[in-house]
């Protein structure tokens, strides 16, 4: 009776491996995980500044869109009364796609919520980078990149372009308390890869909660890439991402 009773045990357990459908319904988190379009066209150039201050730039709205800059933006206003006032304007084509945030005060629309700063950058504008733009780059646009617009890579080039690739990736773990809370949903993130195919600059834009963000982050860290690339050479490329946290 006792070889009998393995013996049954032994096979439901190689049907239950066999089965496509049980198996997949025993994954913790099936597809977590997506890359998703850059929010701004890769490739295109970009900008950033700061005014070397010891926080983050803070959250906030874009200035007005112009082909020209005579003001770069600010956050923390030295002088309230200018003797001939400009309004601060970005940098940017027409047909850029920029970040929409329904903030009355300028900022960086992937900046941290806090207290008003322009940011741990230098040259005028607002961010981490240099220049009178806003996000991590250098020049008046938005985002990674040189030159205005917006994106990655200098303003003005041309050439093809190809947007990285997830090589190797790490699923995202559930926090204790998430899962205590049964807390589900889905936490994006923004970054940049770098031309050796890392993501750095990892910003959280919607989150969840309970140390959902962190574990995301965490995940995200260890994912290798393959470089974008304009005109067969690695460049540093915008990448939005979508984690997924589901319980079965």
């Amino acid at each position: 009776m006792s070889a009998a009773i393995h013996g049954v045990i032994v096979a439901l357990l190689f049907l239950a491996g066999a089965n496509q459908a049980l198996r997949q319904s025993l994954q913790p988190n099936p597809n977590p995980i997506k890359l998703i379009d850059p929010y701004i066209p890769p490739g295109l150039g970009g900008g950033g500044g700061g005014k070397q201050s010891l926080l983050p730039a803070s959250l906030g709205r874009l200035p007005r869109i112009a082909p020209r800059q005579f003001t770069p933006p600010a956050v923390v206003i030295q002088n309230d009364a200018p003797k001939l006032p400009m309004e601060p304007t970005l940098v940017l084509s027409a047909d850029v796609r920029v970040p929409q945030v329904d903030l009355p005060a300028l900022g960086d629309p992937y900046g941290k919520p806090g207290p008003p700063s322009d940011g741990m950058g230098r040259g005028g504008g607002i961010g981490e980078g240099d220049g009178p733009g806003i996000g991590p780059g250098k020049g008046p646009g938005i985002g990674p990149g040189e030159g205005g617009d917006g994106g990655g890579g200098r303003r003005g080039l041309t050439g093809s372009f190809t947007a990285p690739v997830v090589l190797y990736q790490v699923e995202p773990e559930f926090s204790e308390e998430a899962r205590k809370a049964k807390l589900q949903g889905v936490v994006m993130l923004y970054g940049e890869v770098d031309t050796n195919g890392w993501l750095r600059n990892i910003r959280v834009t919607r989150g969840l909660g309970l140390g959902l963000e962190e574990k995301a982050i965490a995940a995200v860290k260890q994912w290798r890439f393959r470089p974008g690339t304009r005109d067969g050479k690695p460049v540093v490329a915008a990448a939005a991402i979508e984690v997924n946290f589901h319980l079965l």
